[in-house]
């Protein structure tokens, strides 16, 4: 049996290799060691470096998924805002009519002593507020990703205040603005 500090960095990396494979078989400590014809503090103390290794993976691998999904939310966050802004730009309409006397022939040309009138419109939008509550979805899983959040706790002043924003965004959005038809 050979031990610790005689096997060389490539056979030792072999034998964790096998030893990690038997142990997530259900193998024992003794059972691997007489496999590999090693002492069973041998395995003991290469079980322990592989454990140490697949925590140190698992932590990496954590904020790595961690990373990849904070900007997944950050894309969100960033596409919310760009449609919110959207939202409220001003729509413009043109309307062209032909009044009584204009005729028109196939190609929509108008000939003949008729008139055609040119109205534009303007509305002016407040915004949606699902993208508002788009945002305040995204900032509370970042909060939530980030462990902001202990035990479940929130910020139920901010949430209620989002709230009461989007209430009156949604109703200021139902009353008809006079101005509009104007």
């Amino acid at each position: 049996m050979s031990g610790w500090d005689k096997r060389p960095k490539i056979q030792r990396d072999r034998d964790r290799a096998t030893v990690a494979e038997l142990r997530l078989k259900g193998w024992t400590q003794q059972q691997i060691a007489d496999y590999l014809e090693l002492d069973q503090s041998t395995i003991s103390r290469d079980l322990k470096a592989l454990e140490e290794r697949w925590k140190e993976s698992s932590l990496r691998d954590f904020d790595a998924e961690r990373g990849m999904q904070l900007d997944r939310l950050d894309l969100l966050e960033r596409e919310y805002w760009s449609a919110w802004e959207r939202s409220q730009e001003s729509k413009e309409t043109s309307i062209r009519e032909q009044l009584r006397n204009a005729i028109a022939d196939e190609q929509g040309t108008t000939a003949g002593s008729g008139r055609v009138r040119m109205s534009t419109r303007t509305e002016e939008k407040i915004g949606d507020p699902q993208f508002l509550n788009g945002i305040g979805k995204v900032i509370s899983e970042r909060s939530k990703l980030l462990g902001l959040y202990p035990d479940g706790h929130r910020d139920r002043s901010a949430e209620d205040n989002l709230k009461g924003y989007l209430q009156y965004l949604s109703e200021k959005q139902d009353k008809p603005d006079a101005s509009a038809d104007q």
